[in-house]
């Protein structure tokens, strides 16, 4: 029989999941920027220099004296990095811009970010998803409603707008929905596409403020403080804007999945 719960219930319930929902982000977000100095560390002591900035600068000249052969072990780390959230990727993208450079670094970022999406995808659907079974259930309706999409046959040439409109949005992190992505059915192929496309624009946000940073810096790029700031205001706008669309999209489609229930 179905169980209606009262007003009082429903608040009670919905600050339940509220507080459990910030709680695990509070902690996904601790463990990043643990992981995120960790990593710097480790860096640090690899190269021998003793602050941040010495680390990127060995790094910027050690990559500009292999050359594109750098990318490959640059990669393969980033990729790495992302099959569990124990690195900042905003922090990330800003430094391969600032040692690689904006086309090398997007294209770098670009394919980390697809390749690791993919391999958690893998992992889920293929080994976890005994261990990963209740991971639907304990996402934001706004995953709910994207699973039930993707796992309507009718819905299918859809997949790679969803993709694209889950990496989009703020509220779900990369790594998490890379695995819960590997419990629903949507296709490997528009997964890829979906979240190369979906994920380009922050990256290529990202990975030029790491070049611009770099530049304004070592003085090879003279910006006066008031162009910085409205470049810097207009980005993050647009930014802020593609969340919000993405948003609101996912949204509806949320409160379309409660309706039909």
């Amino acid at each position: 029989a179905p169980v209606f719960l009262s007003d009082r219930d429903k608040i009670i319930a919905g600050l339940t999941a509220f507080a459990a929902m910030a709680g695990s982000g509070l902690a996904a977000f601790a463990v990043e920027q643990g992981g995120t100095v960790t990593v710097v560390e480790i860096l640090r002591r690899a190269t021998g220099t003793s602050s941040v900035a010495e680390v990127f600068e060995a790094l910027t000249v050690q990559a500009a004296a292999m050359g594109w052969t750098a990318m490959l072990p640059a990669a393969a780390v980033c990729t790495a990095l992302q099959l569990a959230p124990v690195c900042n990727g905003i922090v990330m993208a800003m430094g391969m811009g600032l040692i690689f450079g904006t086309q090398k670094g997007i294209a770098l970022m670009s394919f980390s970010a697809v390749s690791s999406s993919v391999c958690c995808l893998l992992s889920a659907r293929y080994l976890g998803k005994g261990l990963l079974a209740g991971g639907i259930q304990s996402a934001p309706p706004v995953f709910k409603a994207v699973a039930d999409g993707l796992g309507d046959g009718e819905k299918k040439g859809r997949a790679l707008v969803l993709v694209a409109l889950v990496r989009l949005s703020p509220v779900i992190p990369f790594v998490w929905s890379n695995y819960l992505f590997g419990l629903t059915s949507v296709p490997v192929l528009p997964y890829t596409i979906g979240t190369a496309i979906g994920t380009l624009p922050g990256l290529s946000v990202f990975v030029s403020a790491g070049v611009l940073g770099k530049g304004v810096l070592d003085g090879s790029i003279q910006l006066p403080p008031a162009l910085l700031a409205a470049g810097v205001a207009a980005t993050v706008s647009v930014l802020v804007i593609l969340s919000r669309i993405s948003q609101a999209e996912l949204d509806k489609m949320s409160k379309r999945n409660d309706e039909s229930v």
